[in-house]
């Protein structure tokens, strides 16, 4: 498997920009409550913050590979973001500080850049074998191909959506939380192919009280690896101080 370092591990910074829209909680369909169209659904994804926020965040890296000894990283994040655009330093075991910014306004396409260390070390973040869409969700703002029949995850009910990269190289298969809106599980498809290359799980979401989650484990993996992320602290407050 190959990684490009323009499309590098921007790390969990969109998992916890993930906020509660209002609107998804009109999802109720026991009661008789119609749900979002799926294009609303995605677009109230696409726009989760209100206010500008801080946050700093640390966790651990663990990637098993087929043939080799397994690798281990502290991770530890600061950042900000707004509406609109993310900002964050990357810290890798105190050697390696990564710079990235993501701007997502509504109705252009996402745009990333990033800044490497002067002297890389290994491993760096590309031997933990990510890719920035699986951190930064790049893929919510995919292009919506439809609905797919609903399906539980871990006892959770869930929306399906199927979104293709607006390049033509993949598809991806999103299970979505019917109350939350927050993305379970995800899966990468070659295109006309049936068969999963990679797929991204995510575990014991915490949610704020300023509407974001916290996900305490996320797990990526392929056909000889796997990828392990135990997140251990999270401190996100909006600029006013609320958390």
């Amino acid at each position: 498997m190959s990684f490009s370092r323009k499309h590098l591990l921007a790390c969990c910074l969109a998992l916890f920009t993930i906020a509660a829209s209002p609107l998804l909680h009109a999802d109720d369909e026991d009661k008789g409550i119609s749900p979002l169209p799926p294009e609303q659904f995605l677009e109230a994804l696409r726009q989760p913050l209100r206010a500008d926020t801080w946050g700093e965040i640390t966790g651990k890296l663990t990637c098993q590979r087929k043939g080799t000894a397994n690798l281990t990283g502290q991770l530890r994040l600061r950042l900000t973001f707004t509406e609109t655009s993310l900002h964050a330093q990357i810290n890798l075991d105190d050697r390696n500080v990564y710079g990235f910014e993501q701007v997502h306004r509504l109705g252009e396409p996402i745009t990333c850049a990033l800044d490497l260390p002067e002297q890389e070390t290994s491993p760096s973040l590309f031997d933990f074998g990510i890719q920035p869409e699986d951190l930064t969700f790049s893929f919510l703002y995919w292009n919506f191909l439809e609905e797919l029949p609903r399906r539980a995850h871990r006892g959770l009910q869930c929306r399906v959506m199927r979104l293709a990269d607006p390049k033509g190289t993949d598809t991806v298969t999103v299970s979505f939380s019917a109350e939350y809106g927050f993305p379970l599980q995800v899966s990468w498809f070659h295109l006309r192919e049936s068969k999963p290359w990679r797929e991204l799980e995510m575990k014991g979401a915490k949610r704020f009280s300023s509407g974001m989650w916290f996900v305490k484990e996320m797990i990526l993996q392929g056909e000889d690896w796997k990828t392990r992320v135990i997140f251990n602290f999270a401190d996100l407050k909006t600029i006013d101080g609320a958390n």
